[in-house]
């Protein structure tokens, strides 16, 4: 077969791409190409786009019509690129499908009457894309006869190398600093709500570059003298956090919190300080070198519980050096700040909430699923940029941070930081929160309880009109730590839990520790840790662990109306083993005489098929049931639901997954008044009258969507939302769910 001129060009124009180091030369190249093309090719129309990472979508680059170049034509008033309004529709539909599309007959669409055929390429690399080639021709047939497939050939050889030439335009090797010095915004991905205003903090504790900006005492004494400044001043500021009330998570911070105190007072680490002080060395440099001999000695361990302790060690040492640089008796304070950083560990996370951090914005790579569901329940906004451009913000940037809408502004416009703020919500705690038990139209009750993390949501639960505890993760004091707690301290932490709910019902899930949460260092590492030793599995293996949990559990109990819940459960015979060893904690309480709950509910979380497919059988061994909705679905699908190339295949309303739930609520008999729901999709707009349509009378959801749901619970009576399950259940096919989806009213 002859080859075309289109496919002849692309195959010639590829030996001649050079590397590129300015985006000048790319669109010398680019108008070169184009009027070269058009010659060749009898086009009276050709043009570029490339794509816009950060708005997924083509934008114009360059291109001819008629001889006029479109510089001037088809950019905005700032000069910036815009898209190709006349093809709109085709050009998208070209590049989302990344196909060649042929058009004949368009005079139609343009004042041009002459124009009759186009063509559009898109260029793609991979499953990558990098922009579109459009030719407009004045005959009907001028690319009809072109071949589709030979064409895509050329284009993605185009592609190829194209990519390989931008290497410096898309990676630059310069400071970026020099770059990220006016006005613009970085997209990322949300993990929490949020708007934020503050000043940048890059890399988080950099103790060297806090040290070189400082300027020298001038003698020993008075070297000697600021740094016992900021050591008293450190001690002060790590206390008063300690100790704070207002924290709500007082255990927790002390944990985390102590050990640096117990650092500042140990008579060796500082001494080691105060040496090269007296040598004469400034006191900034002599933090350094001492916190450096200790953060490498951690790092080189090979726990990573302890490794790990290396950042809280810098992060000491970036205290010390920052409280000299202060003025005054407050020092330093995270508190006005947008941190950046490469990763974050959840201490670390809770840490800066504590010190009143206004923001974060973190390196994709270093975000985890807890770390997410951490960040919403300290109500700290959290940015994810797979960009790490964002790293190179220089130290006090004016910034704000929309976590919602998922952008940075970097020396924001002032119209932008008007809107912005101005879009900041008030505070969701309110003294006039419905009280009201969740019902249907017709009174019917639903139970609405709210699954939590820490203590803070607790409390907002019940700000919330939250009808109980429906889940607490317990785990979350473990992560925290990376270590195992005792069962004093965990005692502590549960009772302040049942405590805040004021003789409402408390389910206290034991620790769902393994797969997306790992004890590093602690657990051993899997290859797939999601079909490993995770939930009931990993306690019933660590029996002394488990067995430490389960009287902290008991104790907290006492007197309160106490649910313990296994999670990961796969079989029968491992709740008789769970409740077997909630027999033995009992009888060593009992024998050490001290109080605890001495009938306290026993149930399991129906999260895996094989549980789904038991329900019958654990319901006659359990007290109550909960269907967990996020791990259920992952398995039922095949999807990580923390994967976000695979999201768009993570669907509660999938029809298999309907069909598990109703089988799930059918096959539980006489307990169907004991189960419960406390996944996400528990707070769906279309999912609450499905659960509630299938005899489902527990929902447990996020402390903050307890009052949404009771009004959506309102809105339908029993036999409305039966009528809706039956209908959902009825559809066989995605699409027509989808269809479903985007039809339903409700009412």
């Amino acid at each position: 077969m002859k080859k075309n001129p289109l496919f002849r060009f692309l195959d010639t124009v590829c030996g001649e791409i050079a590397l590129f180091e300015t985006t000048g030369e790319v669109d010398r190249f680019f108008k070169d190409s184009v009027r070269h093309l058009m010659k060749i090719s009898g086009a009276s129309l050709g043009a570029i786009f490339g794509y816009n990472e950060l708005e997924d979508e083509p934008v114009f680059r360059v291109g001819f019509d008629s001889g006029d170049f479109w510089d001037s034509l088809r950019c905005s008033r700032e000069g910036l690129p815009v898209r190709f309004s006349l093809d709109k529709e085709e050009v998208d539909r070209a590049f989302r499908e990344g196909t060649v599309r042929l058009l004949g007959d368009v005079s139609g669409k343009r004042e041009d009457s002459t124009l009759q055929s186009k063509i559009i390429v898109p260029f793609l690399r991979g499953n990558g894309k990098n922009g579109i080639l459009l030719l407009g021709h004045r005959h009907a047939d001028a690319f009809s006869h072109m071949d589709k497939a030979s064409v895509m050939e050329a284009a993605s050889l185009f592609s190829d190398r194209l990519s390989d030439a931008l290497v410096f335009i898309n990676h630059p090797v310069c400071k970026l600093d020099q770059e990220i010095s006016g006005r613009m915004v970085l997209k990322g991905m949300k993990t929490s709500e949020g708007i934020a205003s503050g000043k940048a903090l890059p890399e988080w504790s950099d103790m060297e570059t806090a040290a070189e900006s400082l300027q020298p005492a001038g003698t020993k004494e008075k070297e000697a003298a600021r740094f016992e400044q900021a050591l008293e001043l450190s001690l002060r500021q790590l206390a008063q956090y300690q100790d704070s009330a207002a924290s709500g998570e007082s255990e927790i911070v002390s944990m985390i919190f102590t050990a640096q105190i117990y650092m500042l007072k140990d008579h060796s680490f500082i001494s080691k300080m105060r040496a090269l002080i007296n040598e004469g060395r400034e006191a900034s440099h002599a933090v350094c070198q001492v916190i450096n001999e200790y953060a490498d000695r951690f790092a080189s361990m090979t726990e990573i519980r302890f490794a790990e302790k290396a950042q809280d060690v810098r992060d000491l040492g970036f205290r010390l050096i920052s409280n000299m640089s202060e003025d005054g008796d407050k020092g330093f304070s995270y508190e006005g700040r947008i941190v950046l950083c490469r990763h974050i560990y959840p201490s670390d996370l809770f840490r800066l909430a504590v010190e009143k951090a206004s923001g974060i914005v973190l390196k994709g790579s270093g975000v985890t699923a807890h770390i997410s569901i951490l960040a919403r329940s300290l109500d700290v906004p959290v940015l994810i940029c797979e960009e790490k451009t964002f790293l190179t913000i220089p130290e006090g940037t004016d910034l704000i941070l929309d976590a919602g809408e998922g952008k940075l502004y970097i020396n924001p416009h002032e119209e932008d930081r008007t809107r912005l703020l101005a879009e900041t919500s008030p505070p969701r705690r309110s003294e006039n929160i419905n009280r009201v038990h969740g019902c249907s139209a017709d009174g019917i009750p639903v139970r609405v309880m709210a699954n939590i993390n820490i203590l803070n949501d607790a409390r907002e639960a019940v700000r919330q009109g939250a009808e109980g505890i429906g889940l607490y993760r317990s785990e979350f004091p473990f992560i925290l730590k990376n270590d195992f707690l005792l069962e004093e301290q965990q005692y502590r932490i549960y009772r302040a839990i049942v405590k805040s709910q004021q003789g409402k019902p408390v389910i206290l899930r034991t620790a769902d520790i393994g797969g997306d949460k790992l004890l590093e260092g602690r657990s051993e590492t899997e290859m797939n840790p999601f079909l490993g030793v995770r939930g009931i599995r990993f306690s019933l293996a660590n029996r002394g662990m488990f067995r430490e949990q389960l009287k902290a559990m008991l104790r907290a109990g006492d007197g309160a109306d106490l649910g313990i819940m296994l999670p990961m459960v796969s079989s029968v015979e491992e709740v008789l083993e769970a409740k077997e060893e909630i027999s033995i904690c009992a009888a060593h309480l009992e024998a050490r005489g001290v109080a605890f709950q001495r009938n306290p509910k026993i149930g399991a979380m129906v999260e895996l098929p094989s549980a789904a497919m038991s329900v019958g059988d654990l319901a006659r061994e359990t007290d109550f049931l909960s269907i967990g909705t996020n791990d259920l679905i992952m398995y039922l699908l095949a999807v990580d639901r923390t994967n976000e190339n695979l999201s768009y295949l993570y669907r509660c309303h999938h029809p298999a997954v309907l069909r598990v739930l109703a089988t799930i609520a059918g096959e539980a008999g006489d307990k169907i008044q004991n189960l419960s729901v406390c996944g996400d999709v528990a707070s769906d707009p279309l999912m609450v009258p499905f659960f509630v349509g299938i005899g489902i009378r527990n929902l447990s959801v996020s402390p903050y969507s307890v009052e949404p749901v009771k009004q959506i619970l309102k809105r339908y009576t029993i036999s409305h939302m039966e009528r809706i399950s039956r209908e959902m259940l009825s559809i066989n096919r995605q699409k027509e769910m989808d269809e479903f989806i985007g039809s339903f009213t409700g009412l």
